[in-house]
């Protein structure tokens, strides 16, 4: 059958195709779900303390928020670990996120879990291996009892890790000036951001690192 077979009231046929196409393009993207919009106090530098001094960042609020209510958040993605010092002592919990999302800002994040000295004690005794980690420390692998006890820690204190540096044009942008700097022996500069809690560590043969903590 020809062409000229097909055509529908003189209209070529690749026209009722394109035209076609477009309206399935157009009832695609308003069957798209809508996003979800950005509650903008969880980014990084809108950090704040309420009334009862209690540090609300990143969706969490310090000393208040478990790890379990973490992941609600950040994703299931989790590796819970315990450290110390060469000898044992020093003891502190924490819960690692690889990957996760803050907005638009992929990131990786550290938190110090709340866990009192007897409970750190009587985990490192039932630590089911104990590796020496380049800082010097050491790493205890917890039983699987352990890891469910800390999904129910509080969270004392988080660092976050952006994948993507921050130069200091955009610091100073997004927090402002600091209320105090330092420099360490390591090379390292360290900006203090009182209003917000936070800490922020540049390095400059590495990632910055946010440190969120009550003191």
């Amino acid at each position: 059958m020809s062409s000229d077979n097909i055509k529908v009231a003189g209209i070529p046929p690749f026209v009722i195709v394109l035209v076609g196409s477009f309206l399935l393009l157009g009832l695609f993207i308003m069957m798209q779900p809508e996003r979800e919009r950005l509650d903008e106090s969880v980014l990084p530098w809108n950090a704040h303390f309420d009334e009862q001094g209690q540090l609300h960042t990143l969706g969490i609020t310090l000393k208040q928020t478990t790890l379990k209510e973490a992941m609600e958040i950040y994703g299931k993605d989790v590796e819970i670990r315990m450290f110390t010092d060469k000898d044992g002592g020093n003891k502190k919990a924490e819960a690692y996120f690889p990957t996760m999302y803050i907005g638009s800002i992929k990131a990786a994040a550290a938190v110090n879990l709340q866990v009192s000295a007897e409970e750190l004690e009587a985990v490192y005794k039932r630590g089911a291996k104990i590796s020496p980690i380049t800082s010097g420390g050491r790493e205890v692998k917890l039983s699987t009892e352990d890891n469910l006890d800390f999904l129910n820690k509080k969270i004392e204190s988080i660092t976050l890790i952006p994948r993507k540096n921050l130069d200091p044009r955009a610091i100073k942008m997004r927090f402002g000036e600091p209320d105090k700097k330092t420099l360490d022996d390591d090379g390292l500069e360290r900006l203090f951001f009182n209003k917000i809690g936070l800490e922020m560590i540049l390095d400059p043969e590495g990632p910055e690192a946010l440190q969120y903590i009550v003191h």
